[in-house]
């Protein structure tokens, strides 16, 4: 009896799909960062006049106020952002056909007023639904709540997001919170984080908030370090 022949590759439409999915994406975040970039303009703006204004308003320094300070102030942790290889256990996706969106998610996150160490990146298998992208940048930060804000009704304005709660910041602190997005009829969650020196955002592709919500604080630590 002739030998079996293996059976023929998976057709290639779910990785292409995948592709698709995630340019819509990344295009509604494009447009999610316009608003946090005006946001966080507003905020160096306004903080830069109301600087100018205590320094026009504030009295001549005596002898007696020019004297130093008994009290230190305790210095801030210092916070990093960081590319990593893998994401919870998922590879960097380096696909050609990728290159073009990662350079528009870096891109975009080194377009942020005072942004440094940014990046934008996707991790796990294209033709097997498992898909995140990762984007995150070092940048100060006023009102973390605030930048939290802006950026999801930002992409709830795009994209109905449904569902947003608070989600455990783990030992970095700051705000996080997750919500729920339908993209092409796939479900997709929305995670992201502000501190006072970082903001950052995944997309989980066919997958929920509830799917993710427990990964999310370790997921945030392979990217943030603080100390």
């Amino acid at each position: 009896m002739a030998p079996v022949p293996p059976p023929p590759p998976p057709p290639a439409r779910s990785r292409t799909a995948a592709i698709v999915l995630l340019s819509v994406a990344i295009a509604l975040v494009l447009l999610v960062g316009g608003g946090t970039v005006s946001y966080l303009a507003g905020k160096k703006l306004n903080s830069k006049d109301g600087t100018a204004q205590r320094e026009s308003t504030a009295p001549s320094p005596s002898v007696e106020s020019a004297a130093p300070s008994a009290s230190v102030a305790r210095p801030e942790d210092t916070i990093t952002i960081s590319e990593p290889d893998t994401l919870n256990g998922h590879d960097k996706i380096e696909a050609e056909e990728l290159s073009s969106l990662t350079r528009d998610l870096e891109k975009e996150v080194e377009g942020y007023p005072g942004a440094d160490n940014a990046f934008g990146a996707a991790y796990g298998a294209l033709g097997e639904k498992k898909l995140i992208a990762a984007l995150a940048a070092e940048v100060d930060i006023d009102d973390p709540q605030g930048m939290l804000d802006t950026m999801f009704q930002s992409f709830s304005g795009e994209s109905q997001l449904t569902g947003v709660s608070p989600a455990s910041t783990g030992a970095l602190g700051g705000v996080a919170q997750c919500g729920d997005s339908v993209i092409g009829k796939e479900n997709v969650a929305l995670c992201g984080w502000a501190d006072e020196g970082s903001v950052g955002m995944f997309l989980f592709f066919y997958e929920t908030a509830v799917d993710v919500k427990g990964d999310f604080p370790d997921m945030r630590a392979e990217i943030e370090t603080k100390g």
